[in-house]
């Protein structure tokens, strides 16, 4: 059975899934948990997963992948949601895998799977803290800047754009989008995590012993003046 976790996104989410064992590689979706990012990770995520378990009458030593998503995402969700499948995924001997935000949203999309390298036309963009995004072309290397300077380049045509961004930077992608002509992915448009991987299983995951949290920018520590504090 897959537990999969996903607090990058300001919806988070927890499914469990069920290999056909007469089918390998197709699976069926048990239940799942959506919720909205509070901060309070660490008090739901027990509750939610022993809910999911009583719900589908299933014990967590059935529990043979934790998939998780690694970020980019917020500081604090992303390194409680990471932490809790790490342990979980120790705790249980489970196979542990990993997804980047950036790839989890264009499967969820469903635009970019089994097309030939090359020819699928996706930006995803993300918030990398102020004014500034991260910026991810089909799955060439992340790019982070102004979104201006980003997007400048990129030719008037087809492209399909996923985005989660603050309200200042969602209404200057807007503007970007009508003037080159692209198409913009919508929420409700997008799978659920558990229903992305009853399309796509474990195939092309990270397979790993630990997860690392993967961030566009690192944490703004501002250093004290004091020196004994340095």
């Amino acid at each position: 059975m897959i537990l999969a976790l996903n607090t990058a996104q300001l919806q988070h989410e927890l499914a469990l899934l069920n290999e056909n064992p007469s089918n390998p590689g197709e699976y069926e979706l048990l239940a799942q948990k959506i919720w909205l990012d509070e901060h309070q990770d660490v008090d739901y995520l027990v509750p939610f997963v022993q809910g999911l378990l009583e719900e589908t009458g299933l014990n967590k030593s059935a529990i043979t992948d934790v998939v998780v998503v690694k970020g980019p995402a917020p500081f604090t969700s992303l390194r409680m949601g990471i932490a809790f499948a790490n342990a979980l995924a120790e705790g249980l001997g489970a196979n542990l895998h990993a997804i980047s935000t950036f790839e989890l949203l264009r499967r969820k999309a469903a635009l970019c799977w089994a097309k030939p390298s090359g020819s699928c036309s996706t930006l995803v963009l993300l918030h990398a803290g102020r004014m500034d995004v991260g910026l991810q072309f089909n799955d060439e290397v992340v790019k982070v800047g102004p979104m201006s300077a980003l997007l400048k380049d990129f030719p008037h045509n087809d492209l399909h754009v996923i985005a989660e961004l603050p309200e200042t930077l969602s209404e200057e992608l807007h503007s970007v989008i009508r003037e080159k002509n692209w198409t913009p992915v919508v929420g409700h448009e997008l799978q659920t995590m558990g229903e992305m991987l009853m399309t796509f299983g474990l195939t092309g995951l990270q397979a790993v012993g630990t997860v690392e949290p993967y961030y566009l920018k690192g944490p703004h520590i501002t250093v004290s003046a004091d020196p004994w504090k340095k």
